[in-house]
């Protein structure tokens, strides 16, 4: 299997060289262990997976031995199949920092559910802990080079880029294809289609238990992540949700919150920031990786290619959406991504914010001929927030990026990565 450059590798370094705690944190299967093995493998660090029974039990039996017996610097895999053992990283941090020894690039951690909110320890890591979320792989790391297309909009910068192929036909294998390596080294559809059911199954047998111990939600998530499949895209509507695998509404809420935690699901917050129209307040869903998307909707290329029904333009937003996401991890400035829909109609398919206030639009047409209605929600968005609008980008299938006036633009789906 091909490795890949992973592009959050200098965060995970800069995190070590000045915090005690290193956590690499994203869905299984996305490249985590491969990434943190070779970073402890330069360091000269030891490595232990909790994925191993015989490891996970001792860990769990006693957390404070099995952290105290080993040498610094520890890479553990997993980590969150022993949640007690933060407790005894803490201790071992703490008295290092006493001793006035430098804590920093001690532990680096590896998990497979986005435990932090769950995990019911003393104390947390605060102030001795640095998480970083690693997604599958990205357009660019596929391709071999690093993406700066969102953060160049952040400062109002749009790529001017020309001569990109045209239509559905050259985007459909990024779309359906998605990121996950090991997925990348099957040949056919067929093949990737299997793994992916596999995968979800791994999902629920291995990490979910790490969740829940109810077993009628691990029977339920498999069913519920189809649903949500089936509605990528969509606002988030519980009762409906519910009403089609019978199931209660805080129910809906409850499993949908552990696929967020599996990193199988984002929920995006609708955008508002006091704006004086009625705005609708639903989050909107997607799915962090596009391949797994199409395979939980039932879209292969050929479907990609023919669809009339909308499903391809929902998927190909997805697309965008999960590159976005990818893109905006690792970003220092810290953005965030949402939604912005008007009752009277208007919206903006991702709403991208940075923490100093400014903001970028992006609508998704599987169009190669943009239009000027395809604006309107970007132009009402920089009309109501002024100068903190950056860019307003159409992602579309044409050939060239084309101004549609103040801070609006059409931009090919190329632009994402060139």
């Amino acid at each position: 299997m091909a490795l890949f450059p992973r592009y959050v590798e200098p965060q995970v370094l800069a995190s070590l060289a000045d915090t005690p705690v290193a956590v690499i944190v994203g869905a299984r299967q996305c490249g985590k262990s491969t990434l943190a093995e070779r970073i402890a493998a330069e360091r000269g660090a030891a490595m232990v997976s909790l994925d191993a029974a015989a490891l996970r039990e001792a860990a769990n039996a006693d957390p404070t031995g099995f952290i105290e017996e080993r040498d610094v610097p520890l890479l553990i895999d997993e980590f969150q199949k022993a949640p007690d053992l933060l407790d005894a990283i803490k201790a071992r941090v703490d008295r290092a920092r006493r001793g006035g020894r430098s804590a920093a690039g001690m532990y680096l951690l590896t998990g497979s559910a986005n435990v932090w909110s769950t995990l019911q320890i003393s104390e947390s890591l605060t102030g001795r802990a640095e998480r970083i979320q690693l997604g599958s792989l990205s357009q660019g790391e596929l391709r071999g080079h690093r993406e700066s297309f969102l953060f160049d909009l952040l400062v109002g910068w749009v790529p001017k880029i020309d001569e990109q192929p045209v239509g559905r036909g050259p985007v459909a294998e990024a779309v359906v294809r998605g990121g996950y390596p090991e997925m990348l080294s099957r040949q056919s559809e067929s093949r990737r289609a299997q793994w992916l059911r596999s995968y979800l199954e791994m999902i629920v047998e291995r990490d979910a238990r790490d969740l829940t111990d109810r077993a009628r939600q691990l029977d339920d998530l498999p069913r519920l992540l189809k649903v949500v499949g089936a509605r990528i895209g969509g606002l988030l509507d519980l009762t409906s949700i519910g009403r089609a695998i019978e199931m209660k509404r805080d129910s809906v809420r409850r499993y949908l919150r552990i696929l967020e935690l599996l990193f199988l699901v984002v929920q995006a917050p609708a955008w508002s920031q006091n704006l004086t129209q009625q705005l609708i307040k639903r989050p909107k869903l997607w799915i962090p990786d596009s391949g797994l998307a199409c395979q939980l909707a039932g879209c292969d290329e050929d479907r990609f290619l023919s669809d009339e029904t909308g499903i391809a333009g929902l998927l190909f937003e997805n697309f965008v959406a999960s590159e976005v996401l990818k893109q905006a991890s690792r970003l220092d400035q810290g953005v965030t991504l949402h939604h912005f829909r008007t009752a009277g109609g208007r919206e903006v398919d991702i709403v991208c914010e940075a923490a100093d206030g400014s903001v970028v639009g992006l609508e998704v047409k599987l169009s190669a001929t943009p239009r000027k209605s395809d604006f309107s929600g970007l132009a009402h968005l920089r009309d109501a927030i002024g100068s903190r609008f950056k860019a307003g980008v159409v992602i579309n299938t044409g050939a060239e990026t084309l101004s549609f006036g103040d801070r609006l633009w059409a931009v090919p789906v190329g632009g994402l990565w060139s």
